[in-house]
């Protein structure tokens, strides 16, 4: 009896330590990634709302200030689309490379509603700066080390009835495609 209550004792203290971890700030020498540095990021997003629930893995392609290169794919890899925001319009992309400007009622759900609510300066969000829109919130929940420049590997992104947990595991760049 004593034994199990001295175990659940150290369980109880290590999860209430595991629930108190603060945010590791990047190093002083390290500078935010701006607008004009093309880079590529590379991981998994959870998209949820109050009902749902979906996994995509991306690879985010920041080409400039006014363009970007996306591409979505589920889980499992079986379904993907490639959407390309050119100053603040998003085209699909097929796969001859042609581009069909998107309209909210050419996607499913929830990538629809998603897409006609996104805040505008989302790639800016990925670098770990904050929206110039008052009505988004992100935070960055762990830094990566990368020698050169501060980029976030967890980010979480909260805007009207969307929630998005974005976990990217490579970075390049200077790298754009």
């Amino acid at each position: 009896m004593l034994l199990r209550s001295l175990v659940y004792g150290l369980l109880i203290i290590l999860l209430s330590g595991c629930l108190q971890t603060t945010v590791e700030r990047p190093a002083d020498d390290q500078r935010p990634l701006a607008d004009t540095n093309p880079w590529q990021a590379r991981g998994k997003m959870l998209v949820s709302t109050e009902n749902e629930r979906q996994t995509l893995r991306f690879i985010w392609s920041h080409l400039s200030e006014q363009q970007d290169r996306v591409e979505l794919s589920d889980s499992l890899g079986l379904r993907s689309i490639i959407l390309v925001r050119d100053s603040d319009e998003y085209y699909q992309e097929n796969t001859q490379g042609q581009r069909i400007l998107l309209s909210a009622n050419t996607l499913e759900e929830p990538l629809a509603n998603v897409l006609s609510s996104l805040p505008n300066d989302i790639a800016r969000l990925m670098t770990g700066a904050k929206s110039a829109d008052n009505r988004v919130a992100s935070e960055v929940v762990r830094w990566s080390t990368s020698a050169q420049f501060a980029t976030p590997e967890v980010l979480r992104v909260r805007f009207g009835d969307y929630g998005i947990k974005i976990m990217i595991n490579q970075w390049d760049i200077g790298s754009s495609e």
